[in-house]
């Protein structure tokens, strides 16, 4: 296994994590209990104040707990667009996983994103491989056979103004793509998750999955149809709940290829969230997805209509599936 390790090391602002409660474990062994994150100014911001706002706290850190409970084995792991690492820890400490491959679009980022799991994992420490590329670009050359692939991958196209380099916003916006894709992926803004799946076909062990990390502003039943579109055994592994972090950029850029005829997109107050979700397990609210869909369209909001609601002082949250994709 051979990916460009980048390993420079770099003194920049950070954050400070407790793991065991951000990983919703009672301790850790394979990683610092005081896990310190360095960051760059492209690296997505964990939200160490706030889990409910954040991605590896309230969606990664619960299917790998699910797939641990379930008994699978995961030794090669990659994480797609990792930002901080934060999600590769998780999956060190949660997984036991021996080999990490990290990528991200941004050369920055991913040095930092290496340089904080190496700094927080307790001997004796996995092989941490890191590479920058367009989603598995950077892994084509190393004929390595994996077992887990995680992603978290942004879904709102560039406006004409927006800059993909600038600060946090490849965390969000996509670029344009010149692939082709299904109506159904162009309409619902899933194209990331589309061609993840498509190309870590071949990277994968026999039975090896992918995890796709998807906001659920879109009905379960297209998520699900990007599982079985691209040739995998998918289901609804985790439901869970979260905050939606950057509200105005991230509800206005739905809201604006909402008006576009995309969509719609579908967001909750968090009181609603809240009420519905939280007596629930996120994996016995995985295998209830449709029901609980369908309890909460009374209260759904469209992008315009939530972005009004948080402009008006209603928190705003979404649903969030993990979607497990299993080589056949």
């Amino acid at each position: 296994m051979s990916v460009n390790a980048i390993s420079k090391q770099i003194d920049i602002p950070g954050v400070t994590i407790d793991a065991a409660a951000f990983f919703g474990l009672e301790g850790v062994t394979r990683v610092r209990q005081q896990a310190r994150l360095g960051l760059t100014e492209q690296s997505y911001l964990p939200k160490a104040s706030d889990p409910h706002s954040d991605w590896v706290a309230r969606v990664a850190a619960p299917a790998f707990r699910a797939l641990a409970e379930m008994g699978v084995k995961v030794e090669d792991f990659c994480t797609i667009g990792t930002g901080a690492g934060l999600d590769a820890l998780a999956a060190i400490e949660i997984l036991r996983v021996r080999n990490v491959f990290v990528t991200d679009l941004h050369e920055d980022v991913v040095q930092q994103a290496r340089q904080n799991i190496l700094m927080n994992v307790l001997p004796p420490q996995p092989a941490v491989f890191a590479g920058v590329g367009d989603l598995l670009d950077p892994l084509k050359e190393t004929r390595s056979a994996l077992d887990l692939i995680y992603e978290n991958l942004p879904n709102i196209p560039l406006g004409s103004d927006d800059d993909l380099a600038e600060g946090q916003a490849s965390s969000t916006f996509i670029a344009d793509r010149k692939e082709g894709l299904p109506d159904f992926v162009r309409q619902h803004l899933i194209a990331l998750h589309y061609l993840a799946l498509r190309q870590a076909y071949p990277m994968l062990r026999p039975g090896g999955r992918v995890l796709s990390s998807i906001g659920g502003r879109i009905p379960v039943e297209v998520i699900l149809r990007l599982g079985r579109e691209t040739g995998y055994a998918s289901h609804i592994l985790v439901l869970a709940w979260k905050i939606q972090s950057e509200p105005e950029d991230v509800i206005g850029g739905y809201a604006r290829w909402e008006r576009e005829g995309l969509g719609p997109f579908r967001f909750y107050p968090r009181a609603v969230l809240e009420r519905t979700l939280s007596p629930m397990s996120a994996v016995a609210a995985a295998a209830q997805a449709i029901e609980i869909e369908r309890a909460l369209q009374p209260d759904a909001l469209s992008a315009e209509q939530a972005l009004q609601a948080h402009l008006d002082g209603v928190e705003i949250g979404h649903t969030v599936f993990v979607l497990e994709s299993q080589k056949l």
